[in-house]
This record gives structure tokens, C-alpha cells and sequence, in this order.
């Protein structure tokens, strides 16, 4: 062989040896989880704030319909139900409302709402003040099917009794 075909040889060897064909596969390889990740987590959120949203419009339909149960001997159930019904995408118990008035003369039980219970005292309500239901609602953000945080959403809306 004469120099020349030698020097090209060479210089092709080296050439060849640099080439970076591989280079973007392993930037996507290392990229790829973190992506995937930030993917998985705004989809969490987005399913979360989408579970609050359901929540905070279920308590307002629930305290319309506690502010128009004056004079009822129980408005509470009522409520109860517009807000279960309003709720049932997420899966909402009567355990995790909790209508009430601000009077102490009339209320709908103690501590935690047990439906058809009712503490109410004939429909002592005052025309104004406000009927308000509140309730709360469990998730669990999981990224890749593993257990990261549990919250727990609370909602509360007031009306004015009619």
C-alpha cells in the first residue's frame, strides 16, 4: 500500500471512531424516567384538583338545598342526599358531611352527620342566617403504582336560608 491510501485509511479509522450515532439513545435513555415522571405527577395533580372540583360544586348544591329546607321537621337528609348525588363520581359517604346552621337551637346532630338521625328541632330556623354543609374526601397520589401521599379535600359552602 502507498502512503496515501494509508493516511486515508487512518483518518477514516479515526473518523469513524468518533462518530456519535448512540449519543441521542442515551440522552433519551437517562431523560426518558424523569419525563415519564413528570408526566405521571401532573396527571396526579390533575386528577386530584378534578376530585376537588366534583367535592367543592357537590356542597354547594347540598347547602342550596339545606337553605331551602326551613321550616322542614329535618332539612338535613335532604341536603345530605342533594350533596351524595352531586358526589357520586367520587365516591362520597354521608360519614364525610356535615350540614349545620348557626343557631344552636337547630341543628343536624353532633360530630359526624349519620343519615336519617336527626337532631333537628322542628325547623327553628331564621330567614338570613346561613346553612352551610362541609365535607371531606380522601386521595391517594400514586406515581408508577407506588403509595407517595395521601391528602384529604374539604369543601364548605354556605347559602343564606331562604
Amino acid at each position: 500500500m502507498n502512503s496515501t491510501a494509508t493516511r486515508r485509511l487512518r483518518r477514516m479509522a479515526v473518523m469513524h471512531g468518533r462518530r456519535e450515532d448512540g449519543q441521542t439513545l442515551v440522552e433519551f435513555a437517562l431523560a426518558a424516567p424523569l419525563l415519564l415522571l413528570l408526566l405521571t405527577a401532573i396527571l396526579q395533580f390533575g386528577a386530584m384538583y378534578n376530585r376537588y372540583i366534583v367535592l367543592t360544586d357537590a356542597v354547594r348544591a347540598g347547602a342550596r338545598e339545606l337553605s331551602l329546607g326551613r321550616g322542614l321537621s329535618n332539612p338535613c337528609d335532604p341536603a345530605v342526599l342533594q350533596t351524595l348525588e352531586s358526589a357520586s363520581s367520587i365516591g362520597l359517604t354521608s360519614g364525610k358531611v356535615t350540614p349545620s346552621f348557626p343557631s344552636s337551637s337547630d341543628y343536624c346532630g353532633t360530630g359526624a352527620y349519620t343519615y336519617n338521625t336527626s337532631g333537628n328541632s322542628a325547623g327553628n330556623e331564621n330567614e338570613g342566617d346561613q346553612a352551610t354543609v362541609t365535607a371531606t374526601a380522601p386521595f391517594t397520589l400514586t406515581v408508577f403504582g407506588m403509595h407517595v401521599l395521601s391528602v384529604t379535600l374539604s369543601a364548605s359552602a354556605s347559602d343564606a336560608i331562604e
